[in-house]
C-alpha cells in the first residue's frame, strides 16, 4: 500500500456561517410618507364623521361609569345635549333641578386627533398593510383609554373651579389646582402631540440615520 505523502494538502476548512444580524429597519422615504398622508387623510375623515355619533355616545356612558368610581354617592351624569348631540350635559343629581346641568363640552373636540392619527399610521410607506392595521388598532385603543382620562379631567375641572361658591367649599386649593392645570395639560398640548408621540413610537426609527456599529 502506497503511504500517505507527509506533504499531503490539508483538508479545506468546513465553512462557518456567520451569525445572521437582523437587517435593521429600511429608513422612511419622507416624500411618500407625506404623499400617502394626503391620499389617506380624505377616506380617514369619512369614517370619523360616520363613527364619530357612536363612539361620543361610548365616551359619555363610559365616562360617567369612571364619574362614578371616584365619587360617592353617584350624582353626576353625562348627557348628550338635546340641540348639538356632539355636546355632553354635565349635571348633578345633588343639585336642584333649575341649577342641575352645570356646564358641557363638546365630546368630538376630545378625539378629533384621530383624523391624524389614524391617517399617519396608514400613511407609512414600505410596510405590510396588515402591520400597518395592527399598529394602529394598539394606536387606537391606547387613544380611547387617554380620551376617557380626558373626560373625567374635564368633569372634575368643572367642578373645582367653575362653580363658584360650591367648587371652593367642596375642593381644596391642593385638588382644584390638579384637577385645572391636568384638564388643561391633557386637552392642549397633549392631545395635540398625542397622534405623533404614538407614530414615533412605532416609527421613529425608521426616519432617523443608521447607528454607526
Amino acid at each position: 500500500m502506497a503511504r500517505r505523502s507527509r506533504h499531503s494538502s490539508p483538508r479545506p476548512a468546513a465553512h462557518r456561517p456567520t451569525p445572521s444580524r437582523a437587517a435593521p429597519p429600511q429608513r422612511l422615504p419622507v416624500g411618500r410618507l407625506l404623499r400617502n398622508l394626503l391620499l389617506a387623510l380624505v377616506p380617514v375623515v369619512l369614517v370619523w364623521m360616520l363613527i364619530t355619533p357612536y363612539y361620543d355616545r361610548f365616551l359619555t356612558e363610559s365616562g360617567e361609569v369612571l364619574l362614578h368610581l371616584i365619587e360617592s354617592p353617584n350624582v353626576s351624569e353625562l348627557l348628550p345635549a338635546a340641540r348639538d348631540p356632539h355636546y355632553a350635559l354635565i349635571t348633578r343629581l345633588d343639585f336642584p333641578p333649575s341649577r342641575r346641568n352645570v356646564s358641557s363640552f363638546r365630546v368630538t373636540d376630545l378625539h378629533f386627533h384621530l383624523v391624524l392619527l389614524a391617517a399617519l399610521f396608514l400613511a407609512v410607506p414600505g410596510v405590510p398593510w396588515k402591520q400597518r392595521f395592527s399598529n394602529l388598532g394598539v394606536a387606537l385603543l391606547v387613544a380611547v383609554f387617554f380620551h376617557l382620562l380626558l373626560v373625567v379631567f374635564w368633569v372634575q375641572f368643572v367642578y373645582a373651579t367653575q362653580l363658584g361658591t360650591w367648587s371652593l367649599e367642596h375642593y381644596g386649593a391642593f385638588s382644584r389646582n390638579c384637577w385645572g392645570l391636568g384638564k388643561h395639560l391633557l386637552d392642549l398640548p397633549v392631545k395635540l402631540a398625542f397622534p405623533f408621540v404614538l407614530w414615533a413610537a412605532f416609527y421613529l426609527d425608521r426616519l432617523l440615520p443608521p447607528a454607526e456599529g
